[in-house]
């Protein structure tokens, strides 16, 4: 009697795995991307959230080390779109969706961890919170080190200035 118990958890698991996946699964999450933000792309009218990190907000303002204000989100933005520029881009989603409806992925552009260059280039910081193999920590450090693009001086962090924004 418990094995049919345990088999019949077993199945519901399963099958409850393939339908909280499905969405996922079933479609083409690759092609030409578009940049709607430093942390979101869009592809064939998908958007994507880049898991892992939290990156400047497209009005965002951050200061040179002598207090002059730059358009760090707008620089982000442009540098995101040049490194995707004529490239393929492949999101793999991570199975939930944000409170925008957006995949929370993981993306590609060739080769490329694309969550990856937007923390080592200095345009996002890390989410310390996510899984230690996901969570782009040595690259914020290196970006910081290196004192790239919103390290090289001062800045809000992004849910902050949300926050004071929104």
């Amino acid at each position: 009697m418990f094995s049919l118990i345990q088999k019949g958890a077993v199945t519901g698991f399963m099958f409850f795995g393939l339908v909280a996946f499905w969405p996922a699964l079933k479609t083409d999450h690759s092609g030409p991307a578009r940049v709607l933000d430093a942390d979101t792309i869009e592809i064939a009218g998908e958007r994507h959230r880049l898991y892992g990190l939290d990156a400047v907000e497209l009005e965002q303002m951050c200061r040179t080390r002598d207090g002059r204000g730059w358009p760090c989100g707008r620089e982000a933005v442009h540098a995101l779109g040049k490194f995707i520029e004529s490239r393929k881009v492949a999101c793999e989603p991570r199975g939930q969706r944000d409170a925008h409806g957006r995949y929370v992925s993981i993306c590609y552009a060739g080769s490329d961890n694309i969550n990856a260059w937007v923390v080592r280039e200095g345009w996002a910081v890390a989410d310390h919170d996510a899984p230690r193999m996901l969570n782009y920590t040595s690259e914020e450090s290196t970006a910081r080190f290196l004192r790239k693009r919103i390290w090289s001086g001062s800045f809000e962090r992004p849910a902050d200035w949300r926050r004071k924004h929104q």
